[in-house]
């Protein structure tokens, strides 16, 4: 919390104070902006931790258009609208463009709190994750090159590269990089769904569905509504699941299982593949029509073994961490360890 700012940019500027008073209370850090201009002054000191909150109607624009600004410059902070009861469609409207939610303004005093609670809840279960070192070679520079960009974008990304070589980290950039950064990343492991698992994994199922189905379960796209849904392997899927797959991202929705109606979805979906789809395509092990609806845009994670400025940068990371958990105090590689480490075909990559 102590790293994060409210942006609450308000016209009216008792209302403006009250809102800023009640985060306050609360612990938070805020700012005030009056106009659309001092707004993306203070943006632009900004940092990736702070929050906007904003009201729709400003004397020299609106909130929407401080958000196509914003996302424009790259600028990827969480949104959240403030609006009366009249302007909800355009709220809506605020939300296609990446904003987090939007609030009545008769709501803001029961909403606003617990809604940033969310939020930063959301970016440090992120934060939790096992880190990953940030490698400067050239290849990786590439890669982050057509993260960002491709990252602002809805656009299906597809990851080839083989086992090993972190193709998860780049989705999970992607995602962090993304409008939905605060919204679930949902990760599926597609190797392990039969076709007959794979219809409630997915789009979960009713009380009753099936025999053993004592409760109602929600599916992975519901998990990962609003955010990202990760698929991991996907040509491990069986062709009865591809079908079912591509009819679902098609018509952007799905049924759960047993039950009497479709639900909408908005989820952005990142696939990753060890293998060449196209020859699994031609040898019918892997739906055309779907390689295309999740193959927007690509990206190839390249074999440890093709990225020797990175083996070294690598291997120090791995020994710091040791180091911590292990409480030890290895200071560096020989010149045999480090000739043997450079050498080595790394058939794992990095894992």
């Amino acid at each position: 919390m102590d790293k994060t700012t409210i942006i609450v940019v308000e016209d009216n500027i008792v209302y403006c104070e009250f809102v800023c008073n009640m985060l306050a209370r609360e612990g938070y850090r805020t700012v005030k902006a009056y106009h659309l201009s001092t707004a993306k002054k203070h943006l632009q000191q900004a940092t990736d931790n702070d929050i906007v909150v904003a009201d729709l109607r400003l004397p020299d624009g609106n909130g929407i258009d401080l958000l196509r600004w914003m996302r424009k410059e790259g600028k990827m902070q969480p949104f959240i609208i403030m609006t009366d009861y009249a302007e909800v469609n355009t709220a809506v409207e605020s939300m296609k463009l990446g904003s987090i939610d939007y609030i009545p303004q008769q709501l803001v005093e029961d909403k606003l709190v617990p809604l940033i609670r969310s939020i930063l809840k959301e970016r440090q279960a992120g934060q939790r994750r096992m880190p990953v070192f940030a490698r400067d070679g050239s290849a990786f520079q590439k890669i982050m090159h057509r993260i960002r960009l491709v990252a602002a974008t809805d656009m299906s990304v597809m990851i080839f590269g083989e086992n090993g070589t972190g193709k998860e980290h780049i989705a999970h950039h992607l995602h962090d990089k993304s409008k939905r950064a605060v919204k679930p990343f949902v990760a599926v492991d597609c190797g392990s769904l039969t076709k007959e698992l794979a219809p409630s994994a997915f789009f979960g199922h009713v009380k009753g569905a099936f025999t053993g189905a004592d409760c109602a379960k929600k599916g992975y796209f519901h998990e990962a509504e609003g955010g990202t849904l990760f698929l991991d392997e996907v040509g491990n899927l069986a062709l009865e699941t591809q079908q079912m797959l591509l009819r679902a991202i098609q018509e952007r929705r799905y049924r759960p299982v047993g039950d009497k109606a479709d639900r909408s979805f908005n989820v952005r979906i990142i696939a990753a593949i060890n293998e060449d789809l196209e020859a699994a395509v031609s040898e019918k092990r892997f739906r055309q029509d779907l390689l295309y609806r999740l193959h927007d845009f690509g990206i190839t994670v390249p074999p440890l073994r093709d990225c020797q400025e990175d083996i070294m940068p690598l291997a120090e990371f791995f020994r710091d961490m040791a180091n911590r958990e292990l409480e030890c105090s290895v200071s560096g590689f020989s010149s045999e360890a480090r000739k043997a480490l450079l050498t080595h075909a790394w058939p794992g990559n990095v894992r």
